[in-house]
Parts: structure tokens; C-alpha cells; sequence
């Protein structure tokens, strides 16, 4: 059962709520007492927005808020000038959206909930990584968008062969024996298929060329954060380039009240709708970053082809569950989730990894 912890704090000052747009940037307003002084709206440029913050920060102690988007990171850098970064605050655009449900939907009004649910001390506030941790984000989540990239490639070269009545003869195309089978059907096929065949070669070597840049800034940047390196030596089924995706995602695990908390962040729990004495659950919840719950689960599937040691009772337990469900989808879920609430008693309980704790006993 989700509880406050903390008794709800009113600011006490000036609020001022944001609703950036490409083009405008709607505010609203609200005094230390809850009422509206001032609206309007501006240009969202870098000038504007800081001779907007000039203008309102020169009267006392000023709190800003806007919702987490695409520009709210340079948002955030111009709102850090004018107050402490305490006072600048970053809200998950998916629970206001809930909260602030209206019939009527506009910027105005968007803009106001912002203010408000920041003066009652009721903002949802989103992780704002900083330093190190957004170099790392940034270099993860471009390497994963290469990796993407090469699968597609793969995938249409294997169908460009399928046509041809041809097989990669070996599971991974990366082998010796592969490439010189790639570059003699390349070579030999004639017409616009053999054109296809070598520009995915082309696009191949190019995206494996990125990735392998990318996980050098990456082993660049853990030089200097060493839980990367705890987390991979520690949690079965994570290599180097996913412990840093996980880093670079939450952030500070620390900051997470308990192992079910980190859990529910991975967005790997199921969704529980019980009224009226029924136990209902649903899907996953999908709830916070996406490259959070993607790093998880492939460590999941990282235990499931360990042959031995602890990823080999993650694996079976996975096995087993999938077994008594029928889906493995849901099997692997569950086992991504466990494995990140591993990794908080990891961090704030100094627990290394424990099967048994983590999987439970092995089953018969």
C-alpha cells in the first residue's frame, strides 16, 4: 500500500509554473499565500527565458517548475542561474497529466496545475541526471540506438538471402566463416539484389564501427564512476555496456526508499486494480524509463543462458515460473524485476548477490 512518509509541505513562496513549448512558453504565477499574480506567455528562446527569470526571481525566493520533455534540460541549465537547484523542479508529465485531468485542456491551465501542486508540495518530480551520470546517458542510449540499428540490418540481410534460397552457415554473421559467405553472395549476385546485399554490408560495418566508438566513451566515462563496475561483478547477467545503462538510468540508487521501490521504477511490476475483495492484476506498469526496463530485462535474459554459478539459478527460476504462467514474456519481467531489487540491497544494504534470497530455493 502506497503511503506519504512525510507530511505534505507548502512552499511558503513564490511558485511559478512553466509550460514549454517549441515555439512558447506559457506561465503562471502564484504568490507565497496560493493565488495567481501574474499570467502570460513568451517566446521560448534562451533570451526570453531569461529575461522572463530576471524579472521574477528579483522579488524573493522563487520556485520554478516545469514538466520533463525534450527542452527541459537547457530549461533547466538557464532556471539554475537565477535559484538553487532545490527550488528548480522537473515533473513526470505522465502523473500530472492524471492528477490535473480536467475537461478543459490547454496551456493556461497546465501551466497553472504546475504552480499550484508545486505550492501545496504535491509535485510528482523527475530524476534530473547531472555530471557524469548524463555524459553516461547520453553515451548508452546512443549506443543502444546502434545496436538497434545493426539488428535491423542483420534482419533485412538475412531476408535479402531467404530470397536467394541461401543461410548465414553460422549463428552469428559476425563469425569468419560468415563474413567471406556475405562478401562472395554480394559480390556474385547480379541486379538490384546483389546492390542491396552490399549496402547492408556497407551499413554494417558502419553501425559496428559506431557501436565500438560508443563503448569506448562508455569505458571511458565508468573510469570514474565505480559502481558501473560493482554492479557487473556483482548481478548476474550484466555485462559493462548494461550496468552503465542502469547507472546512467536511476541515477543515484540510493535515493530509492526500499528494493520494491527501485522495482516499481523499472516499470517491471505488474499493474494491480483489486476492488471489492478481488485481487486483479494486469500488465506491467511501463512506468519510468524505458532504457531502465529494456537494461533489466536483457539482463534477465543474460541469466538465462548462464550455464552455471548464480545466472544459472536466476535462469531456472525464470525457467520454472514461465512454466507455470506460459509466457515467457512475463517470466522474464519478473525476473528483471528481482534482479533490480537486487541491486538496491546491493548498494544501500551492502548485500552481495544472493540466489537463494533474490530466486528463492530451487524448485523440484
Amino acid at each position: 500500500m502506497k503511503k506519504l512518509s512525510d507530511p505534505v509541505r507548502k512552499a511558503n513562496a513564490q511558485s511559478v509554473g512553466l509550460d514549454v513549448h517549441k515555439g512558447v512558453t506559457v506561465f503562471c504565477v502564484h504568490d507565497a499565500s496560493g493565488s495567481v499574480i501574474q499570467e502570460g506567455r513568451f517566446n521560448s528562446t534562451p533570451p526570453e527565458l531569461n529575461r522572463f527569470f530576471k524579472s521574477m526571481v528579483a522579488k524573493g525566493e522563487t520556485h520554478i517548475t516545469f514538466e520533463a520533455s525534450r527542452s527541459s534540460l537547457w530549461v533547466y541549465d538557464v532556471a539554475c542561474k537565477y535559484v538553487d537547484e532545490d527550488h528548480v523542479h522537473v515533473a513526470q508529465a505522465k502523473r500530472i497529466r492524471a492528477i490535473a485531468n480536467t475537461l478543459t485542456k490547454n496551456d493556461a491551465n497546465d501551466a497553472w496545475w504546475l504552480a499550484y501542486l508545486t505550492y501545496e508540495g504535491r509535485l510528482p518530480e523527475a530524476y534530473v541526471p547531472q555530471g557524469n551520470i548524463l555524459e553516461l546517458r547520453i553515451a548508452t542510449r546512443e549506443r543502444r540506438a546502434c545496436v538497434q540499428r545493426r539488428t535491423m540490418i542483420i534482419n533485412r540481410l538475412k531476408a535479402h538471402l531467404a530470397q536467394l534460397g541461401e543461410v548465414v552457415p553460422s549463428t552469428s554473421i559476425f563469425t569468419k566463416r560468415a563474413q567471406l559467405f556475405l562478401q562472395e553472395k554480394a559480390l556474385e549476385t547480379e541486379g538490384t539484389r546483389g546492390r542491396a546485399l552490399r549496402s547492408c554490408m556497407d551499413e554494417l560495418t558502419y553501425q559496428q564501427a559506431a557501436i565500438a566508438e560508443w563503448e569506448e566513451v562508455i569505458g571511458t566515462l565508468c573510469e570514474e564512476l565505480p559502481e558501473v563496475q560493482l554492479i557487473a561483478d556483482e548481478i548476474p547477467g550484466v555485462g559493462q555496456a548494461l550496468a552503465a545503462t542502469i547507472v546512467a538510468e536511476a541515477g543515484d540508487i540510493t535515493r530509492f526508499h526500499s528494493a520494491k521501490a527501485f522495482g516499481c521504477a523499472t516499470g517491471l511490476t505488474p499493474s494491480d486494480q483489486s476492488t471489492s475483495g478481488k485481487t486483479i492484476h494486469g500488465g506491467i506498469t511501463r512506468s519510468g524509463s524505458p532504457h531502465l526496463r529494456w537494461a533489466m530485462t536483457q539482463a534477465a535474459m543474460g541469466c538465462l543462458r548462464c550455464k552455471s554459478g548464480a545466472g544459472l539459478a536466476a535462469g531456472n527460476w525464470m525457467r520454472s515460473k514461465q512454466k507455470r504462467m506460459g509466457n515467457k514474456a512475463k517470466a522474464r519481467a519478473a525476473g528483471g524485476r528481482k534482479l533490480a531489487e537486487s541491486i538496491w540491497r546491493l548498494f544501500n544494504l551492502g548485500e552481495c548477490f544472493d540466489a537463494g534470497r533474490a530466486f528463492g530455493a530451487p524448485r523440484n
